[in-house]
Parts: structure tokens; C-alpha cells; sequence
């Protein structure tokens, strides 16, 4: 059974934010460190390619790719080590997006976080950011559902925790991945256009936005919000 606030006037019951590139930057920061490690390893990577190759992409996935890529297996120590960097480099260097906490202040309907990482990536992120008290233990992980993005599992997952229907919930990506996934699970979905331009994730079947404060808008204003959930039906 599928819960609905009577209350809510808003066309939706639950928004689900994705985690890098959504509420901090962190995207730019794993790929420095994956390309370091290759280069370490005696195979060197362009970093631009990477980014734009593996943005969104599991860890895991990402070294199926490459080694199928390299012919070249990366040894057991590479993932301990890659999120030992990450962590030392996140510490010093981790930005949340800007306005995000503007953001989720003005939010009235229940907030989770579903991500393509894992879960003790996402809980650092938020702690790092100032998030934790506004999301508590609401944190669905790619890892810990049968498929990760682009599938639609760890938003159905997120759904189905809060017992709202998929409809009746909204999805804050920025990859095509992402989107992707939000669409195949029946989600209205918004696309922070910044490293992804507009027109692609409008394509992928987001509406597209260029800061927070734009998406603040969008989410609050309850007519354009019910005439965007009309265009997506």
C-alpha cells in the first residue's frame, strides 16, 4: 500500500536526490584519483575522456571496463587504495553544490538520497557537507540493490521504503545514467544541466535546471510543478 500525504497540495510525495553532482562535487574528485592509480600502474588515462566515460559508473563497473579496455586485470589493493585517496582527498577538497542547503530547507515532503555509491561513501559525503541531520539513515546505495543505475532499482528501493508510489515521486539527477534510471522506474526527474548539458538530459527525459535555486522554484511553485507532471504523463 502506497501512502499519500491528504495535506499535500504539491504533485508529489517524495523527492530523491542523487548524491555527486547533486547535493556535492565530488565527480572530478574520484576521477583524479582513478586516473593517478592507472598511471601508477603504467597505464596512463586521459583524464577528460574518464570523466566523461564513467560519470555516474559504479567503482566496480568502471574497472570491468577498463580492464576489458587495458587487457589488463587492476590488482586486489586498487580499490583499498583508491578509497583511501578519495577519502584523504574529499576531506580537504569536498564542496557541496551551491544553494543545495537553500534547497533542501525549502522542501516540505519527505528527502532520501539513492546513489550509485556505496553506502559508506554516501554517508561520508553527507557528513563532509552538512547533510546528515537533514537526511538521517534515508540512503538507498547502488551496491546494495540486484542492479545499479541505470536501472531503476535503487529509486524503486527508495520508493518502496516510503511506501509512495512511483509516480507520485521526484527524482534530482545530473547524469544521463541517473536520469535514465528515474525514467525506467516511472519517477518525474529534474537534470542538474552542469557537467551534462541540457539538451542531452532533456533527451534522456529530465527536465532540465541550471542551479538550485532555479530547481527551488520549479519544486515550490505547485501550478508549474502540476503542468510538468502533466507533460511527463
Amino acid at each position: 500500500m502506497y501512502n499519500h500525504a491528504p495535506m499535500n497540495t504539491k504533485p508529489y510525495d517524495l523527492v530523491i536526490f542523487d548524491c555527486d553532482g547533486v547535493l556535492v562535487e565530488s565527480e572530478g574528485l574520484a576521477c583524479r584519483i582513478y586516473v593517478d592509480l592507472f598511471a601508477e600502474y603504467g597505464y596512463p588515462l586521459d583524464y577528460t575522456e574518464t570523466l566523461h566515460k564513467f560519470y555516474g559508473v559504479t567503482l566496480a563497473n568502471r574497472l570491468k571496463v577498463s580492464a576489458q579496455e587495458l587487457g589488463w586485470t587492476p590488482p586486489g589493493e586498487f580499490i583499498p587504495r583508491f578509497n583511501e585517496r578519495l577519502l584523504e582527498l574529499s576531506e580537504r577538497e569536498l564542496r557541496t553544490i551551491p544553494h543545495i542547503h537553500e534547497l533542501i530547507e525549502s522542501i516540505t515532503v519527505p528527502m532520501c538520497v539513492a546513489s550509485n555509491g556505496s553506502r559508506e561513501e554516501i554517508v561520508f559525503r553527507l557528513k563532509v557537507a552538512g547533510l546528515t541531520k537533514r537526511f538521517g539513515n534515508a540512503i538507498f546505495s547502488g551496491t546494495e540493490v540486484p542492479h545499479p543505475k541505470p536501472a531503476p532499482d535503487v529509486y524503486l528501493a527508495a520508493a518502496e521504503a516510503f511506501q509512495v508510489h512511483p509516480s507520485r515521486c521526484v527524482v534530482v539527477e545530473d547524469s544521463v545514467l541517473g536520469v535514465t534510471a528515474a525514467v525506467r522506474a516511472g519517477m518525474k526527474v529534474y537534470g542538474h544541466a552542469t557537467f551534462n548539458s541540457a539538451d542531452s538530459l532533456r533527451a534522456a527525459g529530465a527536465i532540465p535546471f541550471a542551479n538550485m535555486l532555479e530547481l527551488k522554484n520549479l519544486l515550490n511553485d505547485a501550478e508549474l510543478a502540476c503542468s510538468i507532471q502533466e507533460q511527463l504523463q
